[in-house]
């Protein structure tokens, strides 16, 4: 069975992506232009255009001050390295 899995994991993806080849090949020889343009032609014209330059504009963030607000506080507790003694669970049913 162990064969079985391993040739379907190596033999299957392998012959998928050789079709997937073939394909492709076939598709660029046989796609030609008789009496037009290839500038008309859907594929061919994203093979001409132009990539999109990035807009420049000003996205930095800018930090205005909204208003006027109180400092955040100190915690009012004092972390100890002592842990509380309370039970983990509770006690067995006897």
């Amino acid at each position: 069975m162990s064969q079985r899995r391993t040739f379907c994991f190596f033999v299957v993806p392998l012959a998928l992506l050789s079709l997937l080849l073939l394909a492709t090949t076939l598709g660029g020889i046989f796609h030609h232009h008789a009496g037009s343009s290839d500038q008309s032609c859907s594929i061919c014209h994203l093979n001409h255009q132009a990539a999109d330059s990035q807009l420049t504009s000003h996205r930095l963030p800018s930090l205005d001050l909204i208003g006027l607000r109180p400092e955040p506080q100190e915690p009012q507790f004092a972390p100890s390295p002592e842990s509380p003694r309370l039970p983990a669970r509770a006690p067995p049913i006897a």
